[in-house]
Formats: structure tokens, sequence, C-alpha cells
């Protein structure tokens, strides 16, 4: 009798060991999450996350891509999945199935549970259920609720170890998911009021500060920072022809560009009206001058497509550029308007060219 309790008491410790082992590392993921407002690298660390926490080596992520989108996506930067390319990986918000994560307290969904719904709502979620079954047919989902309703879904595949997820790996990442949506409701409000949502390029206000900061840099340790100015070429003139839906898809397109080339550590933005910005953090002119020319090579390669007749319309820009030059720079509008200058110089010069402030 007394090796028996013994053994149950050793049996408690343990789960006991692993429950304060668990909060801990849910307090150290939580700080990881939370302290991170970009929501593009937010989400490759809750997906890493899961990968590690679930012994799986299939892991995704349903998000909307936009506050007043309607529809949850499965993110591209998935892990491991082979996706069917008949299938759109997307789910409705109004939908049956949607309601059901909604309105449940249940932390994960197995496929069976998602079976048992399917079969109370009298084949409700049916089209879900064949979405999530082209992924694996053994998937965990855990929605992401945050004040009150879901904002997103992780999917998870089996087990490598080929056994179903315990109750307690369950609750692990329920857990997880809770602070996995709170970090995305964050990171979204952030977004929305640093980004201009048409172009996907930080705002105005924003540029000048995280501007402001470079240039102290430089002036206090002598770490090079330059800027970009650009503007559109006879923008006018796409507005006045065609109208200021295709002005804005010009825009639209000149600021992917912007941020395609730009690098992770860059801050490209929206400077007013059809000029943009690139911050260029530890950078000297030289290579700022190559990042401005491949810039401005690759609009001009864009073809901005007519989504009526189809016709080819072609863009260029004109680019200015400086670097923080500590002596003379004190204030951003020193480093602007010599960086402005420039553009208007190449303006001047005949267009779509690069010139030096």
């Amino acid at each position: 009798m007394q090796i028996v309790q013994d053994a149950l008491q050793q049996g408690y410790y343990e789960q006991y060991e692993k429950k304060i082992y668990d909060q801990k590392q849910l307090i150290f993921i939580s700080k990881a999450l939370n302290s991170n407002l970009d929501l593009g690298s937010l989400i490759d660390s809750i997906l890493n996350i899961s990968l590690a926490q679930s012994q799986t080596f299939q892991v995704g992520i349903y998000l909307q891509p936009e506050i007043d989108r309607h529809e949850f996506f499965l993110k591209d930067n998935y892990i491991g999945f082979d996706l069917n390319p008949n299938i759109a990986y997307e789910l409705d918000d109004k939908t049956t199935f949607i309601n059901a994560l909604n309105t449940s307290s249940w932390g994960t969904f197995t496929m069976e549970d998602l079976r048992e719904i399917d079969e109370n709502s009298r084949g409700a979620i049916t089209d879900e259920i064949r979405q999530f079954e082209s992924l694996s047919p053994r998937l965990l989902l855990i929605p992401l609720r945050a004040r009150g309703r879901v904002n997103g879904v992780i999917v998870l595949g089996p087990k490598t170890t080929g056994e179903p997820y315990l109750s307690s790996e369950k609750e692990f990442l329920s857990d997880l998911a809770s602070i996995a949506a709170i970090a995305v409701e964050n990171a979204r409000l952030y977004e929305l009021a640093t980004t201009d949502m048409m172009t996907r390029l930080k705002i105005h206000h924003f540029f000048q500060t995280r501007l402001r900061e470079e240039m102290e840099e430089c002036q206090v340790s002598g770490s090079p920072v330059s800027l970009l100015l650009t503007d559109i070429d006879h923008f006018k003139k796409f507005n006045d022809t065609f109208g200021h839906q295709i002005g804005d898809l010009v825009l639209i397109e000149v600021a992917k560009t912007l941020i395609r080339i730009g690098r992770a550590l860059d801050v490209p933005s929206r400077y007013g009206g059809e000029e943009f910005a690139l911050i260029l953090p530890k950078t000297r002119l030289d290579d700022a001058v190559r990042i401005a020319e491949k810039v401005r090579e690759s609009v001009e390669k864009t073809e901005v497509v007519h989504p009526t007749s189809g016709e080819i319309l072609r863009v260029t820009i004109s680019v200015g550029v400086a670097e923080c030059d500590a002596a003379r720079d004190k204030t951003n509008a020193d480093i602007i308007k010599r960086c402005d200058d420039a553009l208007y110089a190449a303006k001047r010069n005949g267009r779509n060219r690069v010139e030096l402030g």
C-alpha cells in the first residue's frame, strides 16, 4: 500500500512540476510575443513557437489580411503543408463554422469535434471540413480569441509520434493561443496607427519619428543613415486621364516596389501625396544610391494594367538621395530639404533619374 501511495505522490509531484514549467514557458512566450508589434515577424514567431511546443512538422495560421475584410486566409508562411491548388484556403467570418468558434468555450478542436458539429448543424460546415482535411485528416485547430471574438485560427498537423494530443498539451496550446490572440490584436492596432492602409507604407508622423531617432544615433555614435525621397513623374496625368482610382493603383504599385526592395531595417513611408520616402539606417551614400537606382529601375519596368481596358500604363519616378551629415543636419528638416532639392533637380534634369543632395 505504501508503495502505491509513494507512486501516486511521485506522479502528483511530476504533474505539479510540469505545470510550473509550462507556466514559466507561457510567461516567457507572452513577453516575447507582446513585445513584437511587427505583424509579419509576430506571425513567424507564433508559428515557430507552436511548432516547437506541439511535436509536429506542420503548422499554419488563418488571419484576416485587413481590419475590414470578412475572410480569414491561410498565411503564406505556413510550414510543412502541401496545399491543393484547386482549394481556396479561406474562411468567411459570417459562417456557421466561425460562429461555432466564437460561441464555444473550447480551447482546441479536433477533426472529430468538427464532424460532430457538422452533424448537429446538418452539414453546415462540410466545406470547411473538406478544406481542413486537404491539409491533414488529423488536424488540430486552436482558435485565437481576443475581445470576445475569434481573430485567427492556428492549424497543427498530427504529432510525429502518431499519438493523439494529450489534454495537457491541448490546454497548453490553448493558453498559447490566448497570448497570441492578444499579441495579434496589439500588432493590428499598431499597424492601423502607423500604416497608410492603401499603400501599406508608414504614415508621415511615423516617418518623422523614425528619421529623428536615426539622425540622433548618427550624431551621437556616427552610425550612418541615408534618405531617399521619390516622386511619381507626371502623376497628375494619371488622375486627369484615367481617374483617381487608377491614380491610386499607380500609387499602390510603386509602393509595392519600395517595400519589396527595402531591407528589413529600412522604413518605407508615404511622405505626402505621390511622394514616398525610404529611410536607410546604417547606410552610406554610395549604397543608398545603388538602392535608389534599383528602385527607379524596378518602377520603370513595372506594368500597371488598367483593370477595365487592359491598357498597360508605364510609370517612372524621380529620386533624391542624401546621407546624414552630423555637422549640417541638426534636424529632420535639414536632411529632408537636401533630399528634396535633389529630387527636384532630378525633375528638372529630365525625370526618371537619381540625383544627390
